[in-house]
């Protein structure tokens, strides 16, 4: 998956001066996290970068052929999560008290879209998202 979001590389490099983008929360990097409650962060981060990526904005951006392989590569990883989750396991049971990890992942990427829409959905800005992927 890294692969392929470097070869959806820009082939020329503009100079690109973005105001304030969105950075991944380092608050989600240093947390120990049972197994289940893990696999459910990444589950979510995937399926907001599955769903972001996936918009027709972003395409106009990328190589069709690396853009599909990473969106069928992110699905591939969807699913197997997915399945390694408990049929039970919801955010409310996986996850209690005040620093739920999935509303800062839902923030972060609520972030991502506004900082796209500032941008005009640019290639500049898609660039910044795929970088940040």
């Amino acid at each position: 998956a890294l692969r392929l979001l470097q070869d959806m590389a820009p082939s020329h490099t503009q100079p690109c001066h973005l105001q304030e983008p969105p950075c991944f929360p380092d608050t989600l990097l240093h947390r120990n996290l049972h197994p289940h409650q893990a696999a459910a962060t990444a589950l979510r981060i995937l399926q907001h970068l599955f769903h972001t990526l996936s918009r027709s904005s972003s395409s106009q951006h990328w190589p069709s052929q690396a853009h599909n392989d990473l969106l069928n590569k992110l699905q591939h990883h969807i699913h197997h999560l997915e399945q390694c989750l408990p049929d039970n396991a919801n955010a409310t049971t996986l996850f209690k008290g005040p620093r739920n990890p999935l509303l800062t992942i839902n923030k972060y990427f609520r972030d991502i879209q506004l900082f796209l829409h500032a941008h005009n959905h640019s290639a500049c800005a898609w660039d910044h998202v795929r970088l940040e992927a």
